[in-house]
């Protein structure tokens, strides 16, 4: 992954994207792909709507590399140009949509019966369908935080915010989810 290249790999790779190297772009695009798809759709649960944003976020990164100034911030700004297109993607689709946990990024246990499997899915559903209910500004930072890894400080740089607001927003969001799973009455068992 490219944040593992470490910085002069990394500039490195935005030089040779700037000098417009199609190698090295492609290099860029098949690194991050499926990590802009996995967000996109667990930002909105549609295939289509991950499919589009993936494909204007790299179209974006390429027309755009030359603003990229510190090279260090290549990921916060690849996420930066996703999470823009997520709002205005789902400002121009606005319908209701759920987030889904791609089952490649999850780890299922099989030794689960089918049916401690099938509750397991219901459980995911569950919390998707609650992860949709939060303000999408909440539910950016939790998919932000849970679901791709970035730290408190790649996220208040992506979004533009303090640290202490994007923490203030993953408390706030997260304690609404727990509150519309407690009034749809789940108990503890279900999450062993």
């Amino acid at each position: 992954m490219i944040s593992d290249l470490g910085k002069e790999a990394t500039n490195q790779l935005v030089r040779r994207m700037k000098d417009g190297d199609s190698a090295a772009f492609k290099f860029f695009f098949n690194t991050w792909k499926d990590r802009i798809y996995n967000f996109a759709l667990r930002y909105s649960n549609d295939s289509y709507f991950a499919h589009e944003v993936m494909q204007k976020t790299f179209i974006q990164a390429y027309e755009k590399i030359h603003q990229l100034n510190d090279h260090s911030k290549l990921k916060s700004w690849l996420y930066r140009i996703a999470s823009n297109n997520c709002f205005s993607e789902g400002r121009r689709v606005s319908r209701t949509t759920y987030v889904e946990v791609n089952e490649a990024n999850s780890t299922v246990d099989h030794q689960y019966t089918p049916s401690g499997r099938f509750e397991k899915n219901e459980i995911k559903d569950l919390v998707n369908e609650t992860l949709q209910m939060i303000p999408e500004d909440q539910r950016k930072v939790i998919i932000m935080k849970e679901y791709e890894g970035l730290k408190f400080r790649e996220i208040a740089e992506l979004l533009g915010e303090s640290e202490n607001t994007i923490k203030s927003r993953m408390y706030y969001g997260l304690d609404a989810m727990r509150k519309v799973l407690v009034q749809k009455n789940l108990t503890k068992e279900m999450y062993l």
